[in-house]
């Protein structure tokens, strides 16, 4: 079947799981430039126009020099040259208009073994100034391209971004101190643990009967040395140890390291015995308590309360105000502040997301009240882009 055929249908399939019916005039008007092309070449080579955005969706402006004096509009932008930013949020994103995402990576740092991250993906700043480098190729680049793979670069812009805000935050004081290599994916017994590029150190609590954890680290390169709590892993392991847990706060040390010596330290401090955990109907509560024994609760898994579903963790206890990947449905929810699943409309951290009827996070093109909108691979908006030649306004609705 002719590959823009599959994307087609792709596309109606994805709209399909939001809206019951899909007008036809519209389904070819967002479908048309899917047939453009027979080949992934890039036919677009260099940015028309780049911002930067706060995690509140604030623009960051941009100058020719670190004297920060001389500003340079988001149209003005040439290839081959560097421009200077400052802000006081920890967290940007970079929007740009000209070519499809998918040709465009994103480096931070300039080692050679710095992985190209995807447009879709938030940036956390180091203190002080952090380097990015925007490449555009001219064929669709390797998912795990790394900065030293330049042969098929047709364009490049470099940002040196300047961060003012107050990084005396305990947890994330160090992790400047490291190389610019990170897990992929970080788990507790199972429990999926939400990663930042800008922290090291993760909290976790279990009940005073649990007296060993699972935990697993996927690094981002299948090539990097990964160690827990002194032990090497691997692929052969699933990237896993069990570690045993003693009353009281555990330390364990999840390295990973590559083949030029870079390295990242992840510290997790385990607490064991803080609390137990008693249930009351379909309803789990904790209180603090010395003794040894929990009672028996329904952790691990969704419970109905009051019909509304919610998830309790490995201690019985409900999520709450954070997200949960569930990898019995692969799909990622949201435990609002009572704990209940969020469905619909969710703005969380400055950004918008889309939760179905079940509670899964959808991603990529969706109908909303006939209105279209696209949601980034993370669940994010798009809003005040384009997406593939589809102009999106401030409230994130397709406008032509």
């Amino acid at each position: 079947m002719n590959k823009n055929i599959k994307r087609v249908i792709a596309i109606a399939l994805a709209i399909g799981t939001v809206s019951a019916f899909t007008p036809v005039s519209k389904v070819n008007l967002l479908t048309t430039k899917a047939y453009a092309s027979d080949d992934d070449e890039n036919d677009d080579t260099t940015i028309d126009s780049l911002e930067l955005k706060t995690s509140s969706g604030s623009i960051i402006k941009l100058y020719d020099s670190d004297d920060y004096e001389d500003k340079v509009d988001e149209d003005e932008i040439d290839d081959g040259e560097t421009y200077f930013a400052k802000t006081s949020s920890k967290t940007i994103h970079i929007y740009i208009d000209g070519p499809s995402s998918k040709y465009v990576k994103v480096f931070k740092g300039t080692s050679d073994s710095v992985k190209g991250k995807s447009l879709t993906n938030d940036i956390d700043l180091s203190s002080g100034t952090t380097t990015l480098t925007v490449r555009v190729y001219d064929s669709k680049p390797d998912s795990d391209i790394k900065f030293e793979e330049d042969d098929d670069v047709e364009s490049e812009y470099t940002l040196k971004i300047k961060y003012t805000g107050d990084s005396s935050t305990s947890d994330d004081d160090n992790a400047d101190d490291y190389d610019n290599i990170y897990l992929d994916k970080l788990s507790i017994n199972s429990e999926s643990v939400s990663l930042s590029e800008s922290k090291v150190t993760y909290t976790y609590n279990v009940a005073s009967d649990i007296d060993e954890a699972t935990i697993k680290a996927v690094p981002e390169d299948e090539d990097y040395t990964v160690t827990i709590d002194g032990d090497e892993v691997d692929d052969g392991d699933k990237y896993k140890k069990t570690v045993d847990l003693d009353k009281g706060e555990n330390e364990i040390e999840v390295k990973i390291e590559d083949d030029d010596s870079n390295e990242r330290v992840y510290t997790l401090k385990i607490n064991r015995g803080g609390t137990s955990t008693t249930t009351s109907g379909n309803t789990a509560t904790s209180t603090p308590n010395n003794a040894s024994d929990v009672s028996t609760v329904k952790a691990s898994q969704w419970v109905l309360v009051n019909g509304r579903w919610q998830y309790n963790d490995a201690t019985g206890n409900p999520v709450k105000n954070n997200w949960f990947y569930d990898r019995n449905y692969n799909q990622n929810y949201f435990l609002q502040a009572d704990g209940s699943m969020a469905t619909g409309w969710l703005s969380n951290n400055g950004k918008w997301y889309y939760l179905g009827a079940d509670g899964g996070m959808k991603t990529g093109w969706i109908i909303d009240g006939s209105k279209y909108y696209y949601l980034y691979a993370d669940g994010s908006m798009a809003f005040n882009t384009t997406i593939n030649g589809y102009k999106l306004g401030s409230s994130g609705a397709w406008i032509g």
